[in-house]
């Protein structure tokens, strides 16, 4: 507002054409010529003069002229007010806001954005970190209970029906059953060849003969002493044979033998209807629930969380992303492998599936639109702030600056229109008289 321009140079020329039109129309008063050229400088002089006063009272008192000037200055709260109604209300309404967002398709920009390898390996990292962070944090001593009860709970809830049909079913499918079975042969094996047994064999023979012999009558008593005297009956000879036919039943019993599966069949038939009966279930029962009491998991979870924690503090994130391979050598390299896998076909689904794509668009479009209306008042308040802050000047210069060719024009238009005007209402005039 202060510096010179094309507005202050035409009302300047206006004037030295005034005064120059002042003078011929002094040395020749009879000139219609001098006359006309006087009218016409005149009434631009005065054109000029008006709109700089009008132009001027928008910003302060020109020539310090009280009434109706210094507008701005004088509506700066009915200004401020205005504009910031109209941020909030015209170019941040909700319309422009739903039709500016709706315009621009953010997941093909953000899928772009996030398949850069320096954006991958700065976001994987800083997600390392922050878990391993939060891992390093847990008190592993509440963590173990607190998974500890949650197992003991959930085991303790499962019925002891579900809970035999279920393992039953699974130690068939697995071939449990069979190892079991062989385990338990081959121990029976290893009692089968000792001459602990042989003894016991040889023991049992005896006593049942014994007992054989005293229910019967005199004669029966007297051929079994006879023939024992005779050495026609050897106890042990005959435990030696039952230890021999008992080891080759067992032999078999290891392989893969009609009698094996046989075997096998009635301990399963057997077992499944051991299961059905309320007792065994009862005695099932009694036995989770002293399991689950007694078993050691806390210790066991505390360990593995331990475990857990040493190995995944032992990754270097701060290094290249470790490459996936077949096999992984730690926890810690399975860790920070999972979030590789995980960030990978996050972008391959932001690319490739339509569903994905759709959904992600929704979501982004719903939270920028409600960031943006949250924000409006935000605006608003901001816009109202400046402005509250800025002085007389610095507020006439921000709407001067803003609109200052045409401010420019203004003023220059009232010369150029009054000297028209002028010229136009003297032709009238000489025309009519």
């Amino acid at each position: 507002m202060n510096r010179w321009n094309n507005a202050d140079t035409t009302l300047l020329v206006a004037a030295i054409l005034f005064l120059i039109a002042a003078l011929a129309q002094s040395f020749f008063p009879e000139s219609k010529l001098a006359e006309g050229f006087l009218f016409v400088t005149e009434a631009a002089m005065v054109g000029g003069i008006a709109d700089w006063f009008a132009v001027t009272a928008l910003f302060k008192r020109p020539l310090g002229f009280p009434f109706h000037t210094a507008i701005l200055p004088n509506r700066r709260a009915e200004f401020i007010e205005a504009s910031t109604t109209m941020v909030q209300q015209e170019f941040f309404s909700r319309r422009t806001l739903f039709k500016k967002v709706g315009a621009v398709k953010l997941v093909p920009k953000i899928t772009a954005y996030l398949e850069k390898p320096e954006t991958r390996k700065f976001i994987l990292e800083e997600i390392a970190v922050a878990l391993k962070k939060y891992i390093a944090s847990l008190d592993r001593e509440a963590q173990a209970k607190a998974i500890a009860a949650t197992i003991r709970r959930e085991f303790g809830n499962v019925p002891a029906k579900d809970l035999i049909r279920e393992g039953g079913a699974w130690i068939r499918s697995s071939g449990k059953d069979v190892e079991v079975f062989v385990g338990l042969v081959k121990k029976l094996r290893e009692i089968a060849v000792r001459a602990e047994t042989r003894a016991k064999l040889q023991e049992m023979l005896e006593e049942f003969a014994a007992q054989r012999t005293q229910s019967a009558g005199l004669f029966t008593m007297l051929m079994a002493g006879l023939a024992q005297t005779l050495n026609y009956v050897n106890y042990g000879e005959a435990a030696e044979i039952m230890q021999a036919q008992l080891v080759k039943m067992l032999d078999e019993l290891l392989t893969d033998s009609p009698l094996r599966r046989k075997t096998l069949e009635e301990c399963r038939a057997k077992i499944s209807e051991l299961a059905e009966t309320q007792d065994f279930r009862d005695l099932f029962e009694r036995v989770q629930v002293d399991l689950a009491a007694e078993l050691p998991l806390e210790a066991t979870i505390d360990a593995a969380l331990a475990n857990f924690q040493e190995q995944i503090q032992a990754v270097n994130f701060s290094e290249d992303l470790p490459v996936a391979q077949e096999q992984s050598e730690s926890l810690g390299e399975i860790f920070m492998r999972t979030l590789i896998d995980l960030y990978s076909q996050l972008i391959y689904h932001l690319k490739v599936d339509s569903q994905i794509k759709t959904a992600a668009e929704k979501f982004i479009y719903e939270l920028t639109v409600r960031a943006a209306i949250y924000a409006q008042p935000l605006v608003g308040k901001i816009a109202s702030t400046t402005l509250s802050r800025m002085t007389v000047d610095q507020l006439n210069s921000l709407v001067y600056d803003k609109a200052e060719p045409d401010f420019v024009w203004i003023r220059m238009n009232g010369s150029i229109v009054g000297s028209i005007v002028g010229a136009v209402i003297f032709l009238v005039i000489n025309i009519v008289t």
